[in-house]
């Protein structure tokens, strides 16, 4: 699904691009990246009512085992499916959930409108959200963005005038969040060794996987991995002969969390939408009605729009 309404600033400003990193290597056409796009992308949301597709991207860059840049982005898409597609949609307030945790935040005006002084709430105009689209583009705090990347890449190099091997660990990052759980399991993984200083002209590897000789590359297909705390890495063998001495090499991995999986992790950032206790919430609300003043009687609640989410890898690289 592409989207391209217009997004703009609130007081917190445009969501823009991951926090730096080995950005030469990531965009090269010779890096893992380059084989799969790594835009969002949102489900067709066909749910009756109000419905949300939560996708966030996590980039890191580990150097010797330690984490150097993190960030978070994320993007919103909402859907509006009429049970009654002949009645008219009014008006909805909505609330960003965990707005505090924001750096940068835009909503897309052409549906979304900010409250005036009312941080993180919103009214949604039904009417202008005929198919899913984008609601909101964000970034969390880069002091939180440290703790949601899951995975840890660990390099040892040894290097030869006509060889080079590598051993890459992967593991568990203890600084990322696991919520009380004992393991993580991440899916789709893909995780890829690029030499660098010297031509490449065979590879052996331990598991088996597939060499790129115009890429200098490896890469490993990985599948469905389990990330246990506390438990000693997992170890991936690859020795390289060279045409002359290598100088070092890079790892870049993309690896996505879905489903039940994903439940409870990445910023917390999601949407609820404002309804009043004892009906008279939806299309009859007032949007522009404070929070905690009763509407011909009624209370005004807050509940969460469902729908799906998923984290995955952006520019996750180390050395």
């Amino acid at each position: 699904m592409s989207q391209q309404a217009p997004f703009r600033s609130d007081s917190r400003s445009a969501a823009g691009d991951p926090a730096g990193g080995d950005t030469g290597s990531i965009r090269s056409a010779r890096s893992l990246t380059s084989t799969g796009s790594q835009a969002l992308k949102h489900p067709d949301l066909t749910e009756a009512g109000l419905t949300s597709s939560v996708v966030e991207t996590v980039s890191a860059r580990f150097e010797s085992g330690k984490l150097i840049t993190s960030s978070l982005i994320g993007e919103i898409a909402l859907a509006h499916n009429p049970t009654n597609p002949s009645a008219p949609s009014g008006l909805e307030k909505i609330r960003l959930e965990n707005f505090s945790s924001l750096e940068k935040v835009a909503p897309n005006t052409s549906f979304v409108t900010q409250v005036s002084g009312r941080g993180g709430e919103y009214t949604l105009n039904p009417a202008n959200l005929s198919k899913t689209q984008v609601a909101f583009k964000y970034q969390i705090r880069a002091d939180d963005a440290g703790s949601q990347a899951p995975l840890l890449i660990v390099p040892a190099f040894k290097i030869e005038p006509t060889q080079a091997s590598i051993i890459v660990s992967y593991s568990l990052n203890s600084a990322f969040h696991l919520h009380g759980r004992e393991s993580l399991t991440l899916s789709n993984v893909m995780l890829g060794l690029t030499l660098e200083g010297a031509k490449a002209t065979g590879c052996q590897t331990r598991p088996v996987g597939t060499f790129s000789r115009e890429r200098n590359l490896i890469f490993w297909p990985l599948g469905d991995i389990t990330l246990k705390a506390g438990a000693a890495p997992e170890k991936l063998l690859a020795r390289f002969a060279t045409e002359s001495e290598a100088s070092s090499g890079g790892i870049e991995v993309r690896w996505e969390i879905t489903g039940q999986n994903v439940q409870g992790l990445g910023s917390g950032v999601g949407i609820s939408v404002q309804s009043h206790a004892g009906g008279g919430g939806g299309d009859s609300a007032d949007p522009f009605a404070d929070e905690d003043t009763p509407l011909s009687g009624l209370m005004a609640v807050w509940k969460g729009v469902q729908g799906v989410k998923k984290l995955a890898s952006g520019a996750y690289s180390a050395k």
